[in-house]
């Protein structure tokens, strides 16, 4: 593969003057390039969807064309600063479209795919939340970002991974991996087998309150983790919510959730530090401020009454996915050391206990938060 070959399917103007690897992205190939133009250097994204994650990268490609295009339309109209930076801006191919299918060939029997997208100057992306300015800061743009495309024109989105947050599936996936344990591994992990059948409510709760139209389908990014939000250098505002590939229909607490669970823990998702896995209250008020001082207005009760409830069901799913995993001999999760995704589900079946643990405070903080914010 040349990078620069492949640039040049876009229509990016200038001389190429340098280009590699960019970022630390686990699903697609990232990399950054460097044309000069008329005197001036401009950098650009480019990225190889992963075709084997993302089955259809047409479809995945027309759901972020037709949200960065209304992203853009909904900023103009609010007004804002920084337009070209609050936003992603495809680079569209020669031919006016936003993917670049390159054919198979003899070292690459496969086509792959591509998309470039301008660089944002000027902002950074970090991988964990160390202070509560952090995670106000993700919150409140992955909030805006559901507040803005909540008026999406047009058809549905196309569910790029079909069921990616349905958790009775996930339930039922892991029930079918106990049954089967085709490695012989269920009998070293009885308590977090236990722990995951005692807890099937949790999984059907969300979607329980969906089918009763308590809690509605909204246009949700599915991945909030803090490396999505591009932070700026200079103010440390969030400016820019990114990798869109996950975009797609879902519930608003699915967001919210994942925030929790990747931001209130003080250590990684894989450590064997079980004793130092906590809620850290700080970050979780954070969370709560940020997103509701956007979608405040946009959610519903039902929607309120269980952001605090989301984040115990997002990390008991995750949790259920990597025990399932385990049994299965470690077909999705990369482990990179013995009994890996198994210290992965102990991990977050911890933190659903510390998450259970502090509810009520949460639940608390939310109310307050509306109360005032309604006065």
């Amino acid at each position: 593969m040349r990078l620069e070959h492949i640039c040049r399917a876009f229509g990016i103007e200038g001389t190429f003057v340098e280009g590699g690897a960019f970022g630390n992205g686990l699903i697609n190939d990232t990399f950054a390039a460097s044309f000069e133009h008329d005197g001036n250097q401009r950098r650009y994204i480019i990225q190889r969807i992963n075709h084997r994650i993302f089955r259809d990268p047409v479809a995945l490609m027309e759901n972020v064309d037709r949200v960065c295009a209304h992203l853009r339309t909904r900023l103009i109209d609010e007004p804002c600063a920084d337009l070209h930076r609050r936003s992603l801006t495809l680079v569209r191919t020669h031919e006016g479209q936003a993917l670049h299918c390159e054919p198979a060939n003899a070292k690459q029997p496969e086509p792959t795919y591509w998309r470039c997208f301008h660089f944002i100057e000027g902002c950074t992306s970090y991988d964990v939340v160390d202070t509560p300015d952090q995670a106000y800061q993700a919150a409140r743009k992955f909030g805006e970002f559901q507040r803005l495309v909540s008026d999406l024109p047009g058809s549905r989105l196309i569910e790029t991974i079909p069921d990616f947050h349905n958790t009775p599936k996930r339930f039922a996936a892991l029930k079918e991996a106990i049954a089967a344990d085709p490695l012989g591994r269920a009998a070293q992990c009885r308590e977090e087998i236990e722990f995951a059948l005692a807890n099937e409510s949790i999984a059907h709760h969300l979607l329980g309150l969906h089918a009763q139209d308590l809690i509605p389908e909204r246009i949700t990014h599915n991945d909030t983790k803090l490396s999505n939000v591009l932070i700026d250098d200079q103010s440390g505002l969030g400016m820019c919510v990114v990798d869109l590939d996950t975009v797609m229909p879902g519930l608003s607490l699915y967001d919210f959730g994942d925030l929790i669970r990747t931001c209130v823990s003080p250590i990684e998702e894989d450590s064997r530090d079980l004793a130092s896995i906590q809620v850290r209250l700080p970050i979780f008020q954070a969370l709560a401020c940020g997103f509701l001082e956007e979608m405040a207005g946009v959610l519903t009760p039902t929607e309120i009454a269980n952001l605090s409830f989301s984040g115990k069901l997002l990390t008991f799913e995750v949790g259920l996915r990597f025990l399932a995993d385990h049994l299965l001999g470690d077909q999705y999760f990369t482990a990179k050391r013995p009994n890996h995704n198994l210290h992965r589900a102990r991990n977050q079946f911890q933190l659903v206990r510390e998450l259970n643990s502090h509810e009520n405070e949460m639940n608390d903080f939310v109310q307050n938060f509306i109360t005032n914010k309604m006065a």
